[in-house]
Order: structure tokens, then sequence, then C-alpha cells
């Protein structure tokens, strides 16, 4: 039987062989930052290739702690290079992942694949000290080839083949060693059929006559809607396909379960992600649909995808979240530190400066340099890295950015992801041109390079957009220097108004718009204010101080302008409100940019009634929160108790106060409409509040 099978699968791979035209890879375009890695040198790199299929993914910490990997076990088929006993668990690590709440995703290199991807795994033992002993793909991403089992194809990031049996049998003939096959691969086997439907199928294939927007953004939740006929009344196993901004569309990406909104015969409703199948975000280009049934239809014209933001999806795949970025530094922002190795290169310093103030004067994203590392360490240590290669960037990458994530749960116990630490890492043995000279034959922008990889560390992915930044590819001798104000900056700016100027419940302070360094509530209780100081300024015409209306500050015109002042080189303002309101109300400061546009800073709440004491509002209560006003005089721990009309004690909580006006929001939805008493109490003594709930 299971030489029948194998005969089976070497006929249909010939069958597709010669579809393809003798089988020949076709060229793609390059993702960013990898050059080609010519196939015979990968082959002869690895000790152990197989073809295998994903059975999970676990990750896991270095002994260390300071890198986190993820263990995949692979189930395999057939070995074409080495040795391996028959075995349904060979170890793969792969480099980031998430653990609990902690989670690393690098740019430029192999994400942890999807349960059930079967592809080509050209396999070294893995180099990472402190974890268990495992393999790992040579070259990172260019180390695998993937199948997609239900259009019978293959791909990797430099190249994509028209089966997976013309990348098998090219595969074959470079190891020059005869296959051994150690089970039989039926998923692959049952897929075939469905690769060429009947004639039958095809006659009532699926149309799409239209979809709607024509251009939208990736990541943000923006939905697409595609109407046409003969899609089915349910999804099933069908889905809707973009093309992959990481290859330039040479491949395309699934929207995953969650997306999908709606799925009728003549409409579907998907939202367009940034983190599709296998990680990859939409880029532009047809959109296709797959039916149940297995029919596909494309759209006439592309779609246009403007910007793409990052996206971190949690272990289960049930959802996703827009990191933010927070404060990490005494100047509300983050600092970068230039590693030994990399200081050394004063050309490519400069570039790296260069490419830093274009970003924080383009999109007001506030970040700076600080004084040099000790070391050209890339690991979560706290320390913002910059530095060349110091043997640990995978084989033919130009450059990498690691994004160190941390989950935390904000008071509607939703989990939230914000940024911790950026590091940063070049090549030092591939052609780069420093600038600010144009790059000769074969050498490749510096500068170019370090802007692209900075706008992920805003926080940006790749597109299909020729010209802009985060076009997917670069090409020696290309400059690519300047921003695209409709994709680059206006994707950048998206990321930090609606998410890291913003306080979001947990995970630390908000980042202050550039070019401030610091901003605090000053004055007194009848002539409020907000001091702030700012450092060489750029992209601001003036500042607004606003008042919240309420204390509601999301209700529509609930802020109102109370002063404003002209910008200066840099230095110190303070801006007053000249007719405050009694009681507490929140301030904020608004950066008011050249194009028209304003950024506000967190806001700050401010009590001026005539004595600083708690208050609690709403008070009746009408919903399910409550927040209180107290002002501590000192740091510490401040407890809460509830209590009944009757003086039954209810429940109680501990919170953390800063010294100064604290505001706090409380969950009340189990209180039944009534009489309570709220309690509070430090070591300095205690005092009650009277609430009604209605």
């Amino acid at each position: 039987m299971r030489v029948f099978i194998y005969l089976l699968s070497w006929l249909l791979g010939l069958a597709f062989a010669i579809s393809a035209g003798r089988g020949m890879a076709q060229s793609a375009p390059l993702p960013c930052l990898l050059l080609p890695l010519p196939a015979a040198e990968r082959m002869q790199a690895a000790s152990l290739v197989v073809e295998a299929e994903v059975l999970d993914a676990q990750g896991e910490w270095d002994a260390a702690h300071q890198h986190i990997l993820t263990r995949q076990r692979l189930r395999v088929f057939r070995v074409l290079k080495g040795a391996l006993p028959d075995t349904l668990a060979l170890p793969l690590l792969v480099e980031g992942g998430q653990v609990g709440l902690a989670r690393q995703e690098l740019t430029n290199t192999l994400h942890p694949l999807p349960v059930g991807q079967q592809g080509i795994f050209f396999l070294v033992r893995a180099p990472w000290q402190g974890v268990a002993p495992g393999y790992a793909a040579f070259a990172s991403s260019q180390g695998v080839i993937t199948y997609d089992l239900t259009a019978g194809t293959a791909a990797e990031p430099a190249r994509t083949y028209a089966s997976w049996a013309s990348a098998r049998q090219q595969t074959q003939q470079l190891s020059g060693q005869a296959p051994k096959e150690l089970q039989a691969n039926r998923r692959l086997l049952a897929a075939l059929p469905r690769v060429v439907p009947p004639v039958a199928q095809r006659v009532q294939a699926a149309v799409i006559t239209s979809f709607s927007p024509a251009q939208t953004t990736a990541g943000t939740g923006a939905v697409l809607t595609l109407e046409g006929s003969g899609f089915g009344s349910s999804q099933g196993s069908g889905g809707v396909d973009f093309r992959n901004a990481d290859d330039g569309g040479a491949t395309t990406t699934r929207a995953l379960a969650r997306d999908y909104l709606s799925w009728s015969d003549t409409r579907i409703r998907v939202r367009v992600p940034s983190l599709a199948s296998n990680s990859h975000p939409a880029g532009s280009g047809p959109v296709s649909i797959t039916t149940a049934d297995g029919t596909t239809a494309q759209t006439t014209t592309a779609l246009t995808i403007i910007y793409a933001l990052s996206n971190i999806d949690d272990v289960t795949g049930t959802f996703v979240d827009r990191p933010n970025h927070v404060a990490t530094n005494a100047t509300g922002g983050i600092t970068f530190h230039f590693g030994p190795n990399f200081r050394s290169n004063a050309a490519a310093v400069a570039a790296w400066q260069r490419a830093l103030a274009q970003w924080r004067c383009t999109s007001g994203i506030n970040w700076e340099l600080g004084a040099d590392a000790t070391t050209n360490t890339i690991a979560t240590d706290t320390t913002n890295v910059v530095a060349f290669d110091d043997g640990s960037l995978p084989a033919r990458v130009l450059g990498r950015t690691t994004s160190y994530y941390q989950g935390c749960y904000n008071p509607q116990g939703e989990v939230v992801f914000y940024v911790s630490e950026i590091d940063q890492q070049f090549s030092n043995s591939l052609p780069f041109a420093f600038g600010p000279a144009k790059p000769g034959a074969g050498q490749y922008d510096f500068e170019s390079v370090a802007t692209h990889e900075l706008g992920h560390a805003q926080q940006l992915t790749h597109l299909i957009r020729p010209g802009a930044i985060m076009h997917y590819a670069v090409a020696p001798g290309a400059i690519l220097r300047v921003l695209d104000p409709t994709s680059d900056v206006a994707g950048g700016r998206l990321v930090l108004r609606t998410r890291s100027f913003h306080n979001r419940g947990c995970g630390g302070p908000a980042m202050l718009p550039a070019p401030l360094t610091a901003l605090a509530a000053g004055g007194s209780p009848t002539a409020p204010s907000l001091v702030f100081t700012t450092r060489a300024e750029c992209f601001v015409a003036g500042f607004v101080l606003e008042r919240s209306v309420g204390i509601d500050t999301t209700a529509a015109g609930g802020w109102q302008p109370v002063a404003t002042t002209a910008a200066q080189a840099s230095g110190q303002y303070t801006l007053a409100d000249p007719r405050p309101l009694a009681g507490l109300h929140y301030y904020r400061l608004g950066l008011r940019r050249p194009d028209g546009t304003t950024d506000y800073a967190a806001p700050l709440p401010i009590n001026t009634a005539a004595s600083a004491d708690v208050q609690v509002f709403p008070n009746p209560i009408t919903g399910n929160e409550l927040q209180l006003a107290y002002p501590a005089p000192a740091a510490g721990s401040l407890v809460l108790r509830f209590y009944d009309e009757l003086g039954r004690y209810l429940r109680g909580q501990r919170v953390a106060v800063q010294a100064g006006l604290n505001v706090l929001t409380l969950e009340v939805t189990d209180l039944r409409p009534g009489f309570y008493i709220l309690q509070l109490s430090t070591d300095q003594g205690s005092r009650s509040v009277h609430l009604v709930k209605l």
C-alpha cells in the first residue's frame, strides 16, 4: 500500500512539474531587507532537509529571560537530506512569540508558523543558548518553502513555485540524495483533486461585481464589502484572499476567522487585516474569494491599501490589539542608545540620526538619542539598542527591528499591549552605502534602510506602494529617504493620536507628543495652568490649552479652548485658565501642527474647588462606574470599603495612589439602587462619602 501511495504521489508530482513549465521557480520581488539566498547555497548549509507539517506552537524564554522563542513540533513525511529516525515531533525553534503577556516580534525574520502549515524545511542545529535542543531554519524566513494546499502552489520569500511538486523536485535534485519517506502525507494527497475543479464546478463559479471602498487601510478595523453572486450561503472552508504585502503580491494571504463580519451568497463583509494567514499583512492588488466548494472569483480592479498598522495577536488567535507606545524615559518618550560597534561608524550614526529626525519632525513621535550602550546585545533588557550584527542576525538579512510588547489588563478587563522596548540590528557584512552620497552599483542605501526600520518601530508594517518608505522592497542603488505624507506619515500619526498619546488604562504613562519633554499641572485652585517644556521644536506652530466641559471627556463638545500661545524655538511655557470654573475639571494641551491639525497630550485633572477634598461623581450614580477624586498628601495605599445603608460591609479593595490629585474609576455594577457609604482609609485616618445609586 505504501508503495502505491508513493508512486501515486510521484506521478502527480511529475504532472504538476510538467504543467509548471518543467518545474522552474518563478522569480518574485524580494521582501524588504532580504538578499536572495541561492538555492544551492541553502542546500549545502542545511544539515537536515525535510518535508513536514507543523503540529503545534509553544512560546518559551531562554535561560537568561532575554529572548522568547517559539518551539514548534514537526511531523516529518519525507527526508530530502540528512538522516532522521521515524518521528512525529521534530523540534523547530523560531525567534519571537509570546509567553504569558510578554511578546516579541522581529521584522524580516521567520514568524512562528500556523498549526497545519506544510512545507520544506532547511534545518540546522538551533544556535540559541539557554533553551532545550532543537533545529532552526537556515537563513530564517528563507529557510522554509511553504505549501498552499488549497492552490497547490509553494512559495518562499525570494521565489514562488507553480506547484509544491516542482518545489519538492528541485529540492531533491539539489540534494543529490534519494528521498526517504517516513510516512504518507495524506492531507497533501487529499488536497490534489481540489486544485483543478471539474468543468461542472467551474461553470457555476462565483462572480464579484463590485467592492468598496476602493482605497482603505489595513489593521485599523476598516471593512471591505464585496458584492456579487455565487459566494455560498455561509463561509465554510472558504475565505477572502488579499495580496501578500510581505512579498509584493507574489502570493496571497487569507483573512482569519475573526475578521469576517458577514457572509451571504451575494455579499461578504470582512475587515482588512494587517495580520492575516502566516502573519502577513494585506497589500494592494486584486482581492479573491474562495467559496466553500472550492470555486474562486477575483476582482477586476485592484484594492489600494494606503498604510498598514502593526497588530498583536493573542496566542489563541481570537483577538488582535493595536499596540501603543508608552513613555519609558524622563522626557515623555523613548530613548535609543548606540552600541559600541555602531558608534564606531560615524557615517552610519549620521544617517540613522537623520532618519530619526525625519520621523520625529513629521509624525510627532517622541524619540531621542541618549548615551551609548555598553554592549551590542539585542535582548529584553530595558535598553533600546541600535547595533551592527554580533553574529545573531540571520544570513542575507540587511537589518531588522525587534519590538518587545507587554500586555496588561485595563479597568474593563481587556488585554492591552504596549511597546516596552525596541532594538535594531544591521548587517556588517552586506554592501551598505552610508551616504549622504548616492549608493554605488550593488550597494544598499543605509539611510533608506534605517528609515524603513524606524517605520516598523513606529508600529507600521509592509505595503505594496512604490515610493512609500514602508514599501515591501528595497533595491540596490535606490534612495528612499523621504516619508510619504499620505501613507507613512498618516499611518504613523494614527498610531500616535489614537493610541500612544492616550492613557489606555494600564502599561505606563502616555507618550508626550514631540517636541514636548515635560507636562504638569501648575498654578493654584483659583488660577489653574499647565506647565510644559520643549526641545528642538519642529512640526509645531503653537499650543492651545483646553478645559473639559464636564467630567466625561469623551462626550461630543466636551472640550473648550481657554488659552493659546505661539511656538518658540524651545523652552518652558505656562498656559493658564483665565476664567476657571469651580470643581474638578480635566485640562489638556494641544500642539497645533503646521498642517492645521492638533495633537493632544493625555488630559490632566485639576481640582479648582475652594478646598481640596474627596469628591465622587456622578452622585447620584446612574451607570455602572463611579469616579473618585482623591487628593493624596503622599504616595501610598488607599483602602476603599462599600457599606449599605444599614452599615453592612459589602466589599473592599486596595489601590495605589500618588501624591496629589488622583482620579480613580470604580466599578459599581453589583450595587443595586439605594443608599451607600464609601469609606476611604489610609495610615493617616479614614473618611466617608455618602452615595446614592438610582
